[in-house]
């Protein structure tokens, strides 16, 4: 005679709202939303702007990062929130894929890797700008060697 399983200890209901906002927009961002586990759990995020996502009051290990070919990114922060609460928390990815460090915090936050970020398009820029040149100035003598008798 078999016993029956006992039963698995209720999971208390989510009693607050962490609300967790990315910040940036689709021309500053990669179009893949950040990855964020809440107690090492992964919780859903959009590419941009804020979700509102249940959560049991208490305390929390959030940790997020962002991805295109590598992980990036990287922010971590505990958190202490109160039956009924909503607790505001902004994650900023840094401007470039190439600087892992994000920012995370209770208000608004300063994204990182913008000099790097304005370093690679100046020199993206420059080396079309010669590339251009050279071929304007190949066409140019092309025309000019055509025109002479």
């Amino acid at each position: 005679m078999s016993q029956p399983p006992t039963p698995r200890p209720p999971v208390p209901a989510p009693d607050a709202v962490l609300s967790f906002t990315v910040q940036g927009n689709f021309l500053t961002t990669n179009m893949v939303p950040p990855r964020l586990t809440i107690d090492g759990w992964p919780a859903p995020l959009p590419v941009t702007g804020t979700r509102k996502i249940p959560i049991r009051s208490g305390r929390h290990h959030l940790q997020v990062h962002s991805q295109w070919l590598r992980q990036y990114g990287h922010a971590a922060l505990d958190i202490d929130i109160a039956p009924g609460q909503t607790l505001d928390v902004f994650y900023a990815p840094p401007h470039q894929n190439f600087y892992d460090q994000g920012a995370i915090g209770h208000g608004p936050q300063v994204r990182r890797g913008r000099g790097v970020m304005i370093a690679t398009w100046t020199m993206i820029s420059l080396l079309l700008l010669g590339v251009v040149g050279l071929f304007l100035g190949m066409t140019l003598a092309t025309f000019a060697m055509l025109a002479t008798p």
